[in-house]
């Protein structure tokens, strides 16, 4: 992807180049790719366009079944709560695992807290909230980018 990304920044030239969120890690890796390699643009973030019930649209959603698809939109009330909790001095793992668990029949993937768009550990500013939920035909990611200062 960043040998792909590198030559059409290299051909096209842009002053500008707007990434969508919703992959929030590969976003991360161009910003850094952008940065490290002073290419002469900026990177707009989009945000992650969603159904109105705040499930992260994605081709994927028509293989959830019905329940799943009534469950999927509790991924985003849990990275919510995550973000809540992080900003209050907690770990927000724990409780969002928990909520996932009892709220959808999906298994999850991970669940992590970096700092962004750096991806490391023990954050101190700018984070991410991220998580992957499998269900049987769908595997939903979605995450969240919050500054763990503001409340």
């Amino acid at each position: 992807m960043l040998k792909v990304v590198t030559k059409l920044f290299h051909l096209v030239q842009p002053d500008l180049a707007y990434f969508g969120q919703k992959d929030a890690q590969q976003l991360a890796i161009i910003e850094s790719l952008v940065r490290d390699f002073d290419f002469p643009l900026e990177i707009r973030r989009i945000a992650t366009v969603r159904e109105q019930d705040g499930l992260a649209k994605s081709s994927r959603n028509v293989y959830l079944s019905e329940t799943e698809r009534v469950e999927a939109p509790k991924l985003y009330q849990a990275l919510q709560r995550g973000v809540t909790a992080a900003r209050d001095g907690e770990n927000p793992i724990p409780e969002m695992t928990r909520f996932i668990q009892s709220e959808t029949s999906g298994k999850i993937d991970y669940i992590e807290l970096l700092s962004y768009p750096d991806l490391t550990e023990a954050p101190n500013g700018q984070a991410i909230l991220a998580l992957a939920v499998q269900f049987p035909k769908a595997r939903l990611i979605d995450n969240i980018i919050f500054n763990l200062k503001e409340n």
